[in-house]
């Protein structure tokens, strides 16, 4: 039997029956390995090996860590309190705060999903009381966390990054403009949906109040500064940037704010590792499913159909834009990353795409992706945070969407937008 054929039969049926893709991946190649091409186990496990063992990796456990010392050291508090100081006073301030926070937090945490788990449930009860609609409310900390893995850092960008041997440091910087640009926009929406539906103002403007909350957060405000500023200086690669960003956490989190407790760091500790090793087991499983692939002749296959059905970088991209929000309904992040972007790296290439605008389109498609009904990421954390069932926040997110797949395409065919920052820090 046809090696690929066994491979796409028993990733399929297992995906069907709710095993974790992370086994789905590697049970199927178990399969077209050892029952179809006949080759030993042993080559199972030096590809898995080799996978796993890239240096840039570990800043996916660093960042991990750094974003839940945020969270639990009182940073993030902070930021939400110097929003709601800054613009909670406007037509729809607190609606504004939530999405603005989620960009502060963003560029602090790495993660959508913890973005959305976090000032999803610090936040929604005070939309609430503050008389928004709850589906509404509910559906605001959805579309701000899809900026978490745009803004950097991002840990999407870290394994594309190492997936296709692009610079992980002008990926990361690639994703600012899009991600203030995305933010922005959903933040004039929510003032128009305010100034419609007449959602009251949250108290008045104060000069005081703003020079405190700013005070209150110069800490967690110095973070991102500290962490790309040392990238784009050359003082430190990404991987030890975030390093740096966890040692800079505890020192706010410890000894400026003095709310982390040591048992909670162990904690936060444990849940870091237990979460990289579930990303890490994935990255090594699809490396195994690459290399299938690449001894079935399936990316040469894929490329020649590619060419046949595309004539021109304009289809190319459209493609390609439609194909990873498709994929980005359904699977998670890094394994889309794993699986699609070996096949279309190269064809982009011949048409001449760059390749950290490349890189900055398929992950801003893949944060999108995760606000996309009907099985996005940060739905489901908003469903844990808000209690909001999955369908209301379906209803409710479609506007944003909207927001979210224009600025997408603006992305897509305005490369200046992801490189013209790489390009003035020359």
């Amino acid at each position: 039997m046809n090696p690929f054929l066994v491979l796409l039969i028993v990733f399929v049926i297992t995906m069907i029956i709710g095993v974790p893709i992370a086994w789905s991946l590697a049970i199927s190649c178990i399969c077209s390995l050892v029952l179809a091409s006949g080759l030993p186990l042993m080559q199972i496990t030096q590809k898995m090996y080799s996978g796993g063992e890239k240096y840039t990796l570990m800043a996916i456990f660093f960042y991990m860590l750094a974003g839940s010392i945020m969270q639990h050291g009182g940073i993030s508090s902070r930021l939400i309190n110097l929003s709601k100081a800054a613009i909670g006073h406007v037509s729809g301030g607190l609606s504004i705060v939530v999405i603005v926070t989620c960009m502060l937090f963003a560029a602090l945490s790495g993660s959508s999903i913890a973005t959305t788990a976090a000032i999803g449930a610090m936040l929604y009860p005070e939309l609430v009381k503050e008389k928004y609609p709850e589906g509404y409310s509910a559906a605001l900390p959805v579309v701000g966390g899809t900026l978490g893995i745009v803004i950097p850092p991002s840990i999407v960008f870290v394994v594309y990054g190492t997936t296709t041997g692009t610079s992980v440091s002008k990926l990361l910087i690639s994703g600012i403009i899009p991600g203030l640009l995305a933010g922005l926009l959903m933040c004039v929406y929510a003032w128009f949906e305010a100034k419609k539906n007449n959602f009251e103002k949250s108290g008045k403007f104060s000069s005081k109040n703003l020079g405190i909350a700013l005070k209150d957060s110069i800490w967690a405000l110095l973070m991102p500064v500290i962490i790309l500023g040392g990238i784009y200086s050359g003082i430190f690669t990404p991987t030890e940037s975030a390093a740096v960003a966890v040692v800079y956490g505890l020192f706010v989190a410890v000894v400026v704010h003095r709310e982390l407790t040591f048992q909670k760091f162990l904690q936060i500790v444990l849940d870091s590792v237990k979460g990289t090793a579930g990303i890490l087991l994935l990255i090594m499983a699809a490396s195994v499913f690459g290399y299938v692939l690449t001894i079935n002749n399936v990316p040469v296959l894929f490329t020649t159909a590619m060419a046949s059905l595309i004539s021109s970088k304009v289809t190319f991209l459209i493609f390609i834009n439609i194909l990873l929000i498709f994929l980005g309904m359904f699977m998670d992040s890094g394994a889309i990353i794993l699986i699609v972007a070996p096949l279309i790296y190269p064809i982009a290439m011949q048409y001449g795409i760059d390749p950290v605008h490349l890189g900055c389109i398929v992950v801003f498609n893949l944060a999108v992706g995760q606000a996309t009904p009907p099985f996005g990421n940060c739905l489901f954390a908003a469903v844990s945070a808000t209690k909001q069932d999955i369908m209301t926040l379906s209803k409710n997110v479609i506007p944003f969407l909207l927001i979210l797949f224009a600025t997408v395409f603006l992305v897509s065919f305005s490369p200046v937008l992801a490189t013209g920052l790489i390009a003035l820090m020359k």
